[in-house]
């Protein structure tokens, strides 16, 4: 799975509007993760809860990103951009 410049470039969009709603919204579970940016490749490296943690301010700013009109429903991320390494286990 190759890592372009542009999934970088959304990535750490998204992560920035995410660690925004965090701190915003004042959610304590998950000040500790949106308190450092990790690379994308750092990102879909993770595993366990750290990796819940990080999909939950992803999804945050990409929740933030549709809210704003930056991005519509028909206009998602490539289905490889944000994939995390290892499937999610819920």
């Amino acid at each position: 799975m190759s890592i372009t410049e542009s999934d970088r470039i959304l990535f750490n969009r998204v992560w920035a509007l995410g660690t925004k709603a965090v701190k915003d919204k004042r959610i304590a579970a998950l000040s500790d993760v949106a308190c450092g940016t990790p690379t994308l490749q750092e990102y879909q490296n993770s595993h366990g809860q750290r990796m819940t943690d990080l999909v939950k301010v992803v999804q945050l700013g990409l929740s933030q990103l549709r809210d704003s009109g930056e991005c519509e429903e028909t206009q998602s991320p490539p289905s490889h951009a944000f994939a995390p390494a290892r499937p999610l286990i819920w």
